[in-house]
């Protein structure tokens, strides 16, 4: 029986269930030969709000559970990948403006593409997307 009514909740409120996938961790005999750096001043900073602003941003840009589609052509494949990506991020008032861009040529051995120019999101400083583009 709550086999059945999760299954009714998951199809009428699709989108109020968060899907989270865990992360792959490597086995202990990799971690044991892994060093961090010193975090002195060569590292980058990012504050809170911009890593708020960019997990909402990636969350709509890519979605958990999404993937590069088994039937979808080179490219398109290559676009689907969110590691195929840079991201730009600038601190504003209240806001982080974060830019997606692909990065094809470099990443996939495939031509740039002006149709593709990326994706830019305002994002409130409380993770509410108040623009994309």
């Amino acid at each position: 029986m709550k086999q059945i009514a999760l299954g009714v909740l998951m199809i009428a409120f699709p989108g109020c269930i968060h899907i989270h996938r865990k992360s792959p961790v490597a086995p202990p005999e990799v971690a044991e030969r892994i060093q961090f750096p010193d975090w002195g001043k060569d590292a980058v900073t990012v504050s809170g709000p911009q890593l708020k602003a960019l997990q909402v941003a990636m969350d709509d840009f890519r979605p958990a559970g999404t993937g590069p589609s088994k039937n979808a052509d080179e490219w398109a494949q290559c676009l689907q990948r969110i590691e195929n990506y840079d991201a730009w991020i600038k601190r504003g008032e209240g806001a982080t403006f974060i830019h997606f861009t692909p990065k094809e040529d470099e990443r996939c051995g495939l031509a740039p593409s002006p149709v593709d120019v990326g994706a830019s999101y305002a994002i409130s400083d409380d993770g509410v997307i108040l623009k994309r583009e």
